[in-house]
């Protein structure tokens, strides 16, 4: 992978997440949770906008029509355009108010899986499987005791479906029944203990290698579908947070 480097937007961001591509746009997506902020940035007029909400904003998915389904600390909200109003769709965790949404990924089925965290020191958050049905949200809960959810993807194949609680420093693979669309036991994918290297957003490549920023260890990882560690990329920044493949040719990786 060419590994130049360069700065896409220089921003005083608090906590920047979840960027995405949306390919009918040829746009970056991203979050700023804490301060609730959303940002666009097309890269065919290189405009970067960027909108706030009351509530901190955490990982979004883009539905069909375009439209972006956008998970914050209030619950879940569908929005129409990147302008467009906030349409509220639901909560699962209603009596946990003080969690948010933390991190995400779409199924192979088309609806997707988001988690929740508390302060991020008790295990406090779950994760959830989501489907839009008729402008109804339907949720399932999948796994609980959470501290730290991130590192969510699902391989190409979508027969692995993978997460990491960020503190206990470990990668988990599980298998994906998409019958069901369950999740089986998990194994141990990979391990980064006795290191500074605390995984955090993920992102998975079309041969299924597996790529995740290590926050305060200043680097992205790829490792292989069998857990072996291929590279390391040295980023000129201490707390990558997430990572997304796109760009107008698909061969770029953004990181916030």
């Amino acid at each position: 992978m060419n590994q130049d480097i360069s700065v896409l937007a220089e921003l005083n961001m608090t906590l920047g997440e979840s960027p995405r591509w949306n390919s009918q746009e040829k746009s970056w997506y991203w979050v700023d949770i804490i301060e609730g902020l959303l940002y666009r940035y097309c890269t065919q007029s290189e405009i970067l906008s960027h909108r706030r909400f009351p509530f901190k904003t955490a990982v979004f998915f883009f539905t069909e029509k375009n439209h972006i389904i956008l998970t914050s600390s209030k619950g879940l909200y569908l929005l129409e355009s990147f302008d467009g109003d906030e349409i509220f769709l639901g909560n699962p965790e209603t009596n946990v108010p003080d969690n948010r949404f933390n991190d995400g990924v779409s199924t192979p089925e088309g609806g997707f899986i988001a988690g929740t965290i508390g302060d991020g020191s008790q295990p406090n958050g779950s994760t959830y499987q989501f489907e839009l049905i008729n402008g109804v949200l339907n949720s399932t809960l999948l796994r609980d005791k959470y501290t730290i959810i991130n590192g969510q993807v699902f391989s190409p194949n979508g027969e692995w479906y993978y997460a990491t609680d960020t503190p206990t420093q470990e990668i988990l693979k599980y298998p994906y029944d998409r019958n069901q669309q369950s999740l089986g036991e998990p194994h141990l994918f990979y391990s980064f203990k006795n290191t500074n290297e605390f995984p955090d957003g993920a992102a998975v490549d079309h041969a299924g290698n597996y790529w995740i920023a290590l926050y305060g260890s200043g680097k992205v990882c790829q490792i292989s579908p069998e857990g072996k560690r291929l590279q390391d990329i040295d980023l000129p920044v201490s707390q990558p947070t997430m990572l997304a493949f796109g760009g107008p040719s698909l061969s770029q990786l953004l990181v916030t």
